[in-house]
């Protein structure tokens, strides 16, 4: 499993930075995760505002 997710948008991360958010600070204290395939039709990426598809983290602090 990565060690890293992103703060802002909760991408699942193998390195420090993200690439989607690069000003954004990276946790290694994260909980969970979904994949969102297709997040046209999934809820749950409209209820996160997940736009494309990835492996997200439920919780990061």
């Amino acid at each position: 499993m990565s060690d890293f997710a992103c703060k802002e948008c909760h991408l699942i991360l193998d390195e420090k930075t993200c690439p989607r958010c690069p000003e954004a600070e990276v946790s290694r204290e994260w909980q969970g995760y979904i994949e969102i395939l297709n997040p046209e039709s999934s809820d749950i990426a409209k209820e996160m505002g997940i736009l494309t598809p990835g492996r997200y983290a439920l919780r990061v602090r």
